[in-house]
């Protein structure tokens, strides 16, 4: 979330130190999880998936060495999960092994989570997506525009980007209230008018994270919790705050003149409702699997939030997608349908792909931000791997 290198395509993370595994300090279960949403995921095991395995292991296993941060895999296909294993070490100066269920952050993968608290509301009857943002930030300036709640949804605002801003990197370790954090970016000057183009902004998440508190009357953080984490069991996943850090955490790194690191601790009000969850990899293929069986949301709802949006001419449609739904990039991998996020954030790369398709979704958390070869890499990588083996 907070490096802009990856906020232009969501998935071309530019990455460079290695992830690594621990082999001997591995939580590893392939085929079989032992997981709080095994209910959620069957766990069909045969020899082919078992073989599947290994190959990914083997893959993954050239990248991910010993000794370094780590990373946390899930693959799955159909709700059978694949493999679900950690590589690599949670705490390099305690030597602590990262394992599959401690959450990792994972930047603008929250923001899928964002658009669905949105659409909770919507189905609620408490907003609309075609609502102006005055109707719940009066004091928000448009310059005389209607920006709406899909154009927040969808960056299409034409709101600038304010870790993009000049500024930012100055404030980033101050603690700030979400009035504060608006009024840093509020006036910086429109990229275009709302509807007019895409432009990934995550102003436009932190937005929506204002306005659930406006409706609710929850905090965000609260809110997310109450209405999506506890009811969907997502029991490794929380937003993130300077003042609550629950349990043992794995620490963020970075590679500097080719030593590792702890990263730069940004205060966890910038990236609020834009990239402050954390979470494990069981969670989000549980969460996957919510969003595949219409829980939570309607399938409706779930439909709109994975669907394009179509650019606007003159009130019009013009036909014309953007790259991006509610919370989720939609596209082609070798002319199949995909759905995915990535997300980098201090100390953190991650990345999420479904292919609904072929039933198959990958998810890459890792707590270095200098990886060798990108999470969103990575999984594209599983991808084509799951497409060679044989499942007969």
């Amino acid at each position: 979330m907070i490096k802009n290198s990856l906020q232009k395509t969501g998935r071309k993370h530019v990455l460079r130190a290695c992830v690594t595994s621990v082999a001997s300090a591995l939580l590893v279960s392939i085929g079989v999880s032992t997981s709080a949403y095994a209910s959620d995921v069957a766990q069909t095991v045969n020899t082919n998936s078992n073989a599947c395995a290994k190959s990914l292991d083997t893959y993954l296993s050239l990248y991910l060495k010993p000794g370094n941060a780590g990373a946390s895999v899930i693959v799955t296909r159909n709700g059978d999960t694949l493999l679900r294993k950690s590589y690599g070490i949670a705490d390099i100066r305690q030597g602590l092994p990262l394992e599959v269920d401690m959450p990792l952050r994972v930047g603008s993968i929250t923001k899928q989570f964002t658009a669905a608290a949105i659409m909770l509301l919507v189905e609620e009857g408490k907003l609309a997506v075609t609502d102006n943002i005055n109707i719940y930030l009066p004091d928000y300036p448009t310059q005389g525009k209607q920006i709406t709640i899909e154009n927040l949804l969808t960056h299409t605002s034409g709101i600038r980007n304010y870790t993009a801003l000049p500024q930012f990197y100055g404030r980033a370790t101050s603690q700030v209230s979400v009035t504060e954090a608006i009024a840093f970016f509020k006036d910086a000057t429109p990229e275009f008018a709302p509807g007019e183009k895409f432009s990934y902004s995550n102003s436009n998440y932190f937005l929506l994270g204002a306005i659930i508190e406006k409706v609710s009357g929850l905090s965000y953080a609260e809110f997310m919790q109450a209405r999506i984490f506890t009811p969907l069991h997502l029991q490794h996943s929380f937003i993130e705050t300077d003042t609550k850090k629950p349990g043992l955490l794995a620490n963020g790194y970075s590679r500097v003149r080719g030593e590792e690191v702890s990263a730069p601790q940004y205060s966890m009000s910038w990236p609020y409702a834009a990239g402050a969850m954390r979470s494990s990899v069981d969670d989000l293929a549980a969460w996957n699997q919510a969003s595949v069986a219409g829980r939570l949301l309607t399938a409706d709802s779930w439909k709109k939030m994975r669907t394009p949006y179509v650019f606007q001419d003159s009130g019009k449609s013009d036909g014309k997608n953007s790259p991006y739904g509610y919370g989720f990039f939609i596209r082609k991998i070798h002319g199949k349908d995909a759905i995915e996020h990535g997300g980098d954030i201090p100390g953190f790369s991650a990345a999420a792909l479904h292919l609904p398709g072929e039933g198959l979704y990958v998810a890459v958390l890792g707590n270095s931000d200098t990886l060798t070869i990108a999470p969103g890499i990575l999984a594209e990588t599983i991808v084509d791997k799951v497409a060679q083996c044989s499942f007969e």
